[in-house]
């Protein structure tokens, strides 16, 4: 009779097992896997453009980033290699515990630093610009003044969302990025 209740049970259990098997139920995740699977996501939806979701994601982690001095002696544009190659093991942890490709980090971050210049590049050449203008008299200079300052504006690329988003937080990504 033990034979016989033993005997039911293991048959029960590597039923179970083979059902588990032919529908692939998983009931523990690899966290590896979910890591690729969330970048491997992050990664289709990046744009050269900045969008706003990302935006407040970046402005959350940077100031944790800044608190444990990864800013220190790591500037990205003198790397001969993508910042990911450059980085250290803590650096590299931190990046993966809050599921960010550190290339499209830092991507975000100088982009910001160069909306933030081009912006500023922008505004300048518009009051030029209204600053001739509104002299009663305007001669050869001063048209070619005009339009120095138009190529400036042009000079300064980034798409209208862009424009939009930076100016809104502006002040906000100054202290920031500072």
């Amino acid at each position: 009779m033990v034979k016989q209740g033993l005997g039911r049970t293991m048959f029960l259990l590597i039923g179970l097992v083979l059902i588990f098997a032919i529908l692939r139920c998983q009931i523990w995740e690899n966290p590896a896997d979910r890591l690729n699977r969330i970048m491997a996501q992050k990664r289709a939806q990046y744009t050269i453009d900045i969008h706003a979701k990302e935006l407040d994601e970046f402005l959350k982690l940077l100031p944790e980033y800044k608190k444990f001095g990864f800013d220190k002696d790591f500037y990205v544009p003198y790397l001969d290699v993508l910042p990911s190659g450059a980085l250290d093991w803590k650096k590299r942890i931190w990046f993966l515990y809050h599921h960010w490709d550190a290339n499209r980090f830092y991507y975000v971050q100088q982009r910001l630093i160069y909306l933030l210049q081009a912006l500023e590049i922008r505004r300048d050449a518009q009051a030029i610009i209204d600053l001739v203008l509104s002299k009663e008299e305007i001669d050869d200079v001063a048209e070619q003044m005009i339009e120095l300052q138009k190529q400036r504006i042009k000079a300064a690329e980034m798409s209208f969302s862009e424009l939009i988003l930076i100016s809104a937080r502006e002040k906000e990504l100054k202290k920031l990025l500072k």
